[in-house]
């Protein structure tokens, strides 16, 4: 008896089991496969991030913003400095490897090294001041990450002159602090050359 009840308890649940899926749980699934689909179709349909509108400026902006031509001349005398600047630097790095280090050599570069990344900075605050207040709000996102660059580069300046102080400076530590300026420099110019493209100047 036992036997046969469970046989008829099977038969019906496969007779049964289509009623149900049909009336409450394939809608209960199905809605819940349907709700992930069509979020992600939702998602999809709209613009993800820059994407979604046109990056950069605009040309109307830019016809605003474009630069003067005393601007202009500012802007290529700061990038010239920085040249030198990070053209010193590479030198710098490359006599503290070589054979024969002079430490009072070095410390005559690191003068003029200090000298052009004054002027560098007082020629790139010159350039800045003189921008219109619509041309420095288009550009402060360029001029931060200078400025971080900057700040990057002083330090590493300043253990340069820490290391020189030493009556026996390590040309390690100098080559080391000399590559590190490069690459700053490298990257403040790789920023300046972006402003300079929404300045209409490169």
């Amino acid at each position: 008896m036992l036997r046969r009840s469970l046989m008829l308890a099977a038969i019906l649940v496969g007779v049964l089991d289509p009623f149900l899926w049909a009336q409450g749980g394939g809608g209960a699934r199905g809605g819940g496969m349907g709700g992930p689909q069509g979020q992600r179709q939702t998602t999809m349909g709209q613009p993800r991030g820059p994407q979604g509108e046109k990056a950069g400026l605009s040309e109307q902006q830019r016809q605003r913003i474009r630069a003067t031509d005393q601007q202009h001349d500012q802007y290529r005398t700061s990038t010239q400095t920085a040249n030198r600047v990070r053209t010193r630097a590479r030198e710098m790095a490359r006599v503290a490897k070589g054979a024969g280090f002079n430490s009072e050599a070095f410390r005559q570069l690191h003068v003029q090294l200090q000298n052009e990344i004054t002027l560098w900075q007082q020629e790139h605050e010159q350039f800045m001041a003189a921008l219109t207040e619509e041309q420095q709000t288009a550009t402060q996102e360029r001029d931060r990450e200078m400025d971080r660059e900057m700040e990057e580069l002083d330090v590493w300046a300043e253990a340069m002159d820490e290391e020189l102080k030493q009556e026996s400076p390590d040309p390690k530590q100098l080559a080391k602090q000399a590559r590190e300026i490069e690459k700053a420099t490298k990257n403040w110019q790789k920023q300046h050359r972006q402003l300079g493209s929404d300045l209409s100047i490169e």
